[in-house]
């Protein structure tokens, strides 16, 4: 019992970072691409605004939604919820990963920052698209593991802001260079060492059921 009381609490403050991060990059970083005016956008954003609304829009929900799916009280009691709120979520998704290639293919920033960009997009779909798959077919430790990969890469956005804006600011590198790095470091790196975490636990769980 103080295990599993451990377990929530450390959860629970986990995922209450996580979605106050969530929040502050709201907050500083999208509010300002949900007014649909050139000054708010700037010239370069403005050209593309049919691309660049409704990607900010479906990944701020993504962003958002996506901490509440997570909690074992909200899914055991409000089962029906959990799941709709599910597919708002991967369908948000869809939508802004859809937009988010368009935009990153016609990027004019070099090619690196496009590419990284670009495949942020495929891992989003094709990671929340497993998650979708497993659940489907009832395998429900597939679907929460793919549901975490999910998530990682919806919360990159955020990590790409908050680690540039460091980085922006102790000059650490032109800025070009900086973002060409993040467009790949905010999701390959998370996912990197997400990976041996999930697999550790599986492990775990088999040594207990033996």
């Amino acid at each position: 019992m103080k295990n599993t009381k451990k377990k929530n609490l450390y959860f629970n403050i986990g995922m209450s970072v996580v979605l106050l991060l969530a929040i502050y990059f709201v907050i500083t970083n999208a509010f300002n691409y949900l007014t649909l005016s050139e000054d708010k956008y700037g010239s370069y954003y403005w050209s593309r605004v049919n691309w660049v609304f409704p990607h900010v829009v479906f990944g701020v929900i993504a962003i958002l939604v996506g901490p509440f799916q997570f909690s074992n009280k909200l899914r055991t009691k409000y089962l029906i919820f959990h799941r709709r709120m599910g597919y708002v979520y991967l369908f948000s998704i869809l939508l802004g990963s859809i937009a988010g290639m368009v935009l990153s293919l016609t990027s004019k920033v070099n090619l690196t920052y496009k590419m990284g960009l670009f495949f942020l997009a495929v891992a989003w779909l094709l990671t929340s698209g497993s998650a979708l798959f497993f659940i489907l077919r009832r395998k429900i430790t597939q679907h929460k593991e793919w549901m975490i990969r999910s998530y990682v890469v919806t919360f990159a956005f955020v990590f790409f802001r908050l680690s540039a804006d460091i980085m922006h600011y102790y000059e650490i590198a032109e800025r070009s260079d900086i973002n060409a790095l993040m467009s790949w470091a905010c999701w390959a790196v998370p996912l990197l060492f997400l990976e041996p975490i999930l697999q550790y636990r599986k492990t775990i769980k088999k040594r207990i059921r033996k």
